[in-house]
């Protein structure tokens, strides 16, 4: 048991440096002029000319209509942006400019630009012409109340243009149209593009990653995940292995919910000498249920969703020797997972009949 708590701390330990070091505060540069990633709920794009398009991205779809009206936000950007034009002259920079509304401060305007690491050139009737490649970005970052509360929601709005000084042709009044169309059209059907994304049936200028614009969600998925566990039961230290499958419901809310559930055989091997004095191998299986739940994260491949809570039973269905009682169960309550997932600490409970013979321990799961 000693040798158990010692892991358990050690690995404690080590996920405690981790977290650490990937949870290093933002600068305030990046407090002021980024949106953190966990705050955005839904994503979507929006086409238009020559390639450019547009990003929305929002705390919850209601906070599309408390927005305003995106053309008159694009002339005050363009009014506000006037007295700064002479930094932004070199045609061939790649532009990037964070424009904050967030009262009560005054608005603020960040401009960062790069110099292409090549020359790039067209030819064309005997004309040569420098090329850009890359596109201008401008992100719009505000603040939205939520009637009724305290409460703030921010989202932000950007544009990727071939050519900064094409977003004046913009403010025309389709813009506002497009996220009109968005607002009435979302709930409604979506179909998959050439290019694997989702866009709206009715107005097909309009795509996100899954239909509804989640980024929490990747939508149902079955997974097949085998694991190798190491747990204590008494003062024995028993090995295992999970085969199952699991099924991850993503669900399409506005905050993203996740839920799981799981089914796994799972042989437990004991080792110990038979009537003859020869070590023997005694196998006892459980059939185990998983449950979990919680707010979604978003999809990156081969990381598991965040659940808040999660829970697990197992039934004894095959007994070998004398280590279980007939008609055990185990309880998992909770679970801590370390390294995208693929490492979990869960602490158990066994008992049988009706909590008769209750004893807690520890199980480390290793997923492949």
């Amino acid at each position: 048991m000693k040798t158990n708590i010692y892991l358990l701390m050690l690995l404690l330990s080590i996920a405690g440096v981790a977290h650490a070091q990937k949870n290093k505060p933002a600068a305030n540069e990046d407090r002021i002029f980024d949106v953190p990633a966990d705050e955005i709920n839904k994503r979507f794009f929006i086409a238009l000319d020559k390639g450019d398009k547009m990003q929305v991205e929002l705390v919850d779809m209601k906070d599309l209509a408390r927005v305003g009206n995106i053309d008159s936000l694009l002339k005050i950007f363009l009014k506000d942006l006037a007295p700064l034009k002479d930094s932004l002259a070199d045609e061939l920079s790649v532009k990037r400019i964070d424009y904050v509304m967030e009262p009560p401060a005054a608005k603020k305007i960040r401009i960062r630009q790069e110099k292409p690491a090549g020359k790039s050139f067209l030819v064309q009737q005997n004309d040569v012409a420098a090329l850009k490649l890359e596109q201008d970005t401008v992100h719009f970052i505000g603040v939205v109340p939520v009637p009724g509360t305290k409460t703030i929601h921010r989202y932000r709005i950007s544009f990727f243009v071939n050519h900064l000084e094409d977003l004046a042709g913009y403010a025309d009044g389709r813009l506002q149209a497009r996220l009109l169309s968005l607002r009435k059209n979302v709930n409604t059907n979506w179909v998959k593009g050439d290019k694997g994304m989702m866009h709206i049936q009715k107005d097909y200028t309009i795509s996100s990653n899954v239909p509804g614009g989640s980024i929490y969600s990747r939508g149902d998925y079955l997974a097949f995940t085998p694991s190798a566990n190491i747990q204590n039961y008494k003062n024995y230290f028993v090995p295992s292995f999970n085969l199952g499958a699991t099924v991850i419901a993503g669900s399409m809310g506005s905050r993203g919910v996740t839920r799981e559930f799981g089914v796994y055989w799972e042989p437990n091997f004991f080792f110990g000498k038979n009537s003859e004095g020869k070590v023997k191998t005694y196998r006892n299986d459980f059939l185990t249920l998983v449950y979990g739940a919680g707010p979604g994260r978003k999809a990156v491949e081969k990381k598991e969703p965040y659940l808040q809570y999660v829970f697990s039973v197992s039934y004894l269905i095959h007994r070998s020797g004398d280590y279980f009682e007939k008609h055990t169960f185990r309880a998992g309550l909770g679970r801590m997972s370390l390294f995208e997932g693929k490492t979990r600490i869960e602490p158990v409970l066994y008992f049988h009949e009706f909590f008769k013979g209750v004893t807690p321990g520890i199980r480390l799961t290793q997923n492949f």
